[in-house]
């Protein structure tokens, strides 16, 4: 099996039920995992009349790394597709899309295009609107350096180092196998991620070829407190990366072992 796909959901049934059925009809067969946080919709009967594998992740506090985590531990591809439980795959292309750019052994990380309904009130999601996913496909590389990717209040050094939308995005399953996804941050996972594979030397994909419906009722309010960058998550986000520098300053870097060797 190439590609794993583990979908995070909780209560998302409507979602799931439009999912499910397009990653069974995909051009390249993968891998269905499901992490469900405790739904009392139907989501769960429904997973089991489909036969995907169902994990059953029971928390007082919801933690998406810890849910991927527990996904990816149990899959079986080469190749691990992160999905949000309202994240819809749209044709039958998808994980085609997704997987392509791993042909390259320098890419450790892909991520597609979000599109939207047009529904009323509903739009992109404010933290990821239509502006960050460009028209054709891009490849996001740098070299590192030191304190890259350190920041606060979002002013952070670098650049595109963090472009990686969590709700529909693969990475490898052999680079996860040495480090999984941080199970100390409660938000922007992804971006930390991304940040990540960029330190040991990978490069990201973003390629429009893997589409998915990915919408979010409008509430700038709440999209304004939740990202000034005064919130607990931003500072618990920027104490992971700020703490790995300090021990660099150290003398301690805990990924050397991980950087990728093949373009020397």
């Amino acid at each position: 099996m190439d590609a794993s796909v583990i979908i995070i959901a909780k209560n998302q049934k409507s979602c799931l039920e439009q999912t499910i059925p397009i990653l069974k009809k995909q051009s390249l067969p993968c891998e269905i995992i499901v992490v469900d946080s405790g739904s009392t919709d139907g989501s769960i009967e429904f997973c089991i009349k489909q036969q995907v594998t169902l994990i059953k992740f029971s928390r007082e506090k919801f933690n998406y790394s810890v849910a991927f985590n527990l996904g990816a531990r149990r899959a079986l591809g080469k190749y691990l597709i992160r999905l949000s439980g309202d994240v819809i795959p749209q044709g039958k292309d998808f994980v085609q899309g997704l997987i392509k750019p791993f042909s390259d052994p320098k890419v450790g990380g892909t991520f597609g295009k979000y599109v939207i309904s047009g529904k009323e009130g509903f739009g992109y999601p404010d933290y990821w609107p239509k502006r960050r996913f460009p028209k054709k496909e891009t490849r996001y590389s740098t070299k590192p350096f030191f304190f890259m990717g350190a920041g606060f209040a979002g002013i952070r050094i670098g650049t595109n180092l963090m472009e990686f939308a969590g709700g529909c995005c693969a990475i490898r399953k052999s680079i996860w196998d040495m480090r999984p996804y941080n199970e100390s941050l409660i938000a922007a996972e992804d971006a930390e991620y991304a940040w990540f594979l960029h330190l040991i030397g990978y490069d990201i994909v973003f390629t429009p070829k893997a589409e998915a419906l990915h919408e979010h009722k409008i509430n700038r309010l709440k999209t304004i407190k939740q990202y000034s960058g005064m919130n607990i998550w931003s500072f618990i986000f920027e104490f992971s990366i700020w703490s790995y520098w300090f021990k660099r300053l150290l003398g301690v870097d805990p990924y050397r072992e991980m950087v990728y060797k093949g373009h020397l």
